[in-house]
Parts: structure tokens; sequence; C-alpha cells
């Protein structure tokens, strides 16, 4: 069986990234993390009269990455290059959100700047959401963390990717106000999240207390479903339990425990990450051509 592909980014994008409205999968989510794989690794240290990469890519909101045809297919675990489009469809028609900014949207796929990848087409540059990416990159960034991307490409539920997002952030220590009262973050953490944060915490819109959504997540009752299933293969234990007032019928949810462990060691970080060098730029890195990053066919 291959290794994991796996994918390191800085925890508070982790912690932050909600989708708003949109088809996005959790798959695509993953072929996303795999096409700017090398890119969030950058190292962003200028030269005298350049832009750090990160602001010209805020800027704009649009950073050209160069990405390879085979690592796309490792990070989605598949050989065919057919599978690669309809993907990336959804990304472009997705709008997600960064860091709780209210109002603010980005896509997260601009689209390919010649030919989409194929068989003949082995490498293009892709433009992706620059402020997305510079949220993503991890150099100058504290305890980034890794996502097993192969593991995200093969869950069942759309919501799971930015759940496991989510859980490897809370484990490093991010994203979580006092009034969620998480424990110590390590290989173990609890969180309680209040209702009115529960759409901010799951990252996504599309809830309505515990209606429907619950039980295509977490459950009847939030004791086990896709979303726990799909953690678990990803090498997280996650634990749900509403926690409700009243009596009978008149039972409310006040809010959601959620109790993420580590298992088998998955998700660590290496011990020796370190980022990629900075791409060579000919001209300001202000515009999108000399902000081009290259990529890898591996990760």
């Amino acid at each position: 069986m291959p290794d994991p592909f796996l994918v390191p980014v800085s925890r508070r994008f982790a912690a932050s990234l909600s989708i708003i409205d949109g088809p996005a999968t959790s798959l695509d989510l993953a072929l996303w993390l795999g096409a700017v794989s090398h890119a969030l690794r950058l190292e962003d240290e200028p030269a005298e009269g350049e832009l750090p990469l990160r602001t010209a890519w805020i800027l704009e909101d649009a950073a050209p990455v160069s990405i390879s045809g085979r690592t796309l297919l490792a990070a989605a675990g598949v050989r065919s290059h057919g599978t690669l489009v309809r993907p990336f469809e959804r990304l472009a028609e997705t709008n997600v959100s960064l860091g709780g900014r209210k109002g603010r949207t980005h896509r997260l796929w601009h689209g390919w700047e010649g030919d989409p990848i194929d068989r003949m087409t082995p490498e293009e540059v892709g433009i992706v959401s620059g402020v997305a990416l510079a949220w993503g990159m991890i150099h100058g960034q504290a305890w980034p963390v890794v996502a097993n991307v192969t593991a995200m490409a093969r869950f069942r539920s759309r919501f799971s990717a930015v759940i496991y997002l989510r859980a490897l952030a809370w484990m490093a220590g991010a994203g979580t106000p006092t009034t969620w009262k998480r424990t110590a973050p390590g290989d173990h953490v609890t969180v309680t999240i209040p209702m009115r944060d529960l759409a901010r915490a799951m990252g996504t819109r599309q809830l309505q207390g515990m209606g429907p959504w619950n039980a295509k997540a977490f459950g009847t009752g939030g004791r086990g479903g896709p979303v726990h299933d799909d953690l678990k293969s990803a090498g997280i234990l996650l634990r749900t339990k509403w926690n409700m007032a009243g009596t009978g019928a008149r039972r409310v949810p006040l809010s959601l425990e959620v109790r993420a462990s580590r298992i088998g060691g998955a998700g660590k970080t290496p011990r020796e990450l370190r980022p990629a060098p900075r791409p060579q730029a000919s001209g300001r890195a202000s515009s999108r051509s000399s902000a081009r990053v290259a990529g890898a066919p591996t990760p």
C-alpha cells in the first residue's frame, strides 16, 4: 500500500477555513491541498525591492501555481486524469471564508492559465485564491499541522474534510475561543461549542441545530456517523455529544461537546519540516507572472 500523501498547512488555516456556499466535497478540498502542497512550504523572504509573496497574493486574491498531474493523482489516490475535472469545477463554484471575517469570501480555484491537466498536459499553471494560500503557508507560522490528503480524498461526508482540519488545529492549540472551554492541546483535546458558534466551529453555514445535518454528519444523537468513520480513517478518533436542556419534547441543544484524539501517531508534524525555497522572480512580485510558484511532482 503506497504511503499517504501528507501536506503541512498552517494551524490558522485549518482552524478557520469555512465553506460559505457551493458544492465542494472532501475530495475537492483534498485535491486543492495537493495542488498547492509545494507552495504551502515556500520561504517567503523577498529580495530587496520585491514584495513578499503573501502580500502580492492577498492584494490580487490570486496566485499562479505550477501544478503536476502526477501530484494531483497521488493526492486524490486515483489513476485517471478524467476524475480530476469535476472536482476543480466544484471548487470554482464554491465560496469560502477565512479568519471569521464576515462578508468577505474567496474562491479556492480560479482556473487554469492554459489547458487543464491531462495525459497530454502533465504540468500546467493553475490560479488559486491568493488569500487562502497566504493563510495556509507554514513559513513563519508556529505549530503547523499535517493533513493526510489521501485519507481526506476518500471521506464519505462532505463535512468531514473541514472538521478533520478543525480537529488538527484544536489539537495544535488554535481556533478555540475561551467560551469553548478547550482542554490543553495535545494528542487528546476536548472542546464544548455553544450552539451559536456551531456553524463557525464546523466550517459550514448549512446547519440547522441538530436537524438533518446532524444525522448526515454525527449520526442520531451524535453517537456516531459518517464523520466519525471518516476521521478515524485519517487517524483521528472523534467523540461527540450534544448537551441538552429541558425534558421530553421540550429538550433543546445547548452545546456540542467534541473530543478528538490522535491514534497511531497520525498527522504529527515531522521533526524536520522545512519550508521550500522561494521561487526566483525576474521582476516585482506584485505581478501575477513574477509571483509564479514552481511545483513539484512529488510531495
